[in-house]
């Protein structure tokens, strides 16, 4: 069996936490404000100190999900129809990450998967953040739904999750979190 940095190739999901942290841990300090068909989707504030980094992600609309990848794939047929190979290449590039992205977030939505493979998921992505000494907040429009890493302090969601990394601020908020994101589930 392979491994790529104590990941089994057998589970793409663990290898793109790992890919995914390592990005995040990059990130040091700033503000990003992403916009879907003018609108507010995302606001994300990046802080770090000495020892540890800290984004907060506000989820502001989050059932625009699924409009990044049609923009993008309409994006790429313009430039395909422009003959722009050059773009092409890192369109197709900035489409797999998105896809890989998605998948990610509809596997740990999908109700069908099982709550334990989420959980699992989920363990594996606040443990590798802890290890990085890392924290991700989690919100949806405007209210704290998770805090995964560093600063996690579980107390009854521990029974939940099973993790001291892992820290269900709301349960409500979460729960319409993953339904916003995957409606069909």
């Amino acid at each position: 069996m392979a491994h790529i940095n104590d990941t089994t190739v057998e589970n793409p999901s663990y290898y793109l936490i790992d890919k995914l942290v390592k990005a995040l841990k990059t990130i040091k300090s700033g503000r990003l404000h992403i916009e879907i068909q003018d609108k507010s989707a995302i606001n994300m504030i990046a802080t770090s100190d000495r020892d540890s980094n800290k984004i907060d992600i506000d989820m502001i609309e989050p059932e625009l999900f699924d409009l990044i990848k049609e923009g993008i794939s309409d994006t790429h047929s313009e430039k395909n129809l422009q003959g722009h190979k050059e773009a092409d290449s890192s369109v197709d590039k900035l489409i797999a990450k998105i896809d890989g992205a998605k998948e990610f977030i509809h596997t740990m939505a999908d109700k069908d998967s099982g709550l334990q493979l989420q959980l699992n998921l989920a363990r594996k992505l606040a443990r590798k953040l802890t290890e990085n000494n890392m924290t991700v907040v989690v919100f949806r429009k405007g209210k704290e739904a998770l805090i995964l890493g560093k600063e996690a302090n579980p107390t009854v969601s521990k029974i939940i999750s099973g993790s001291d990394d892992l820290q269900i601020k709301s349960v409500i908020e979460s729960s319409k979190l993953i339904n916003d994101i995957n409606p069909d589930t």
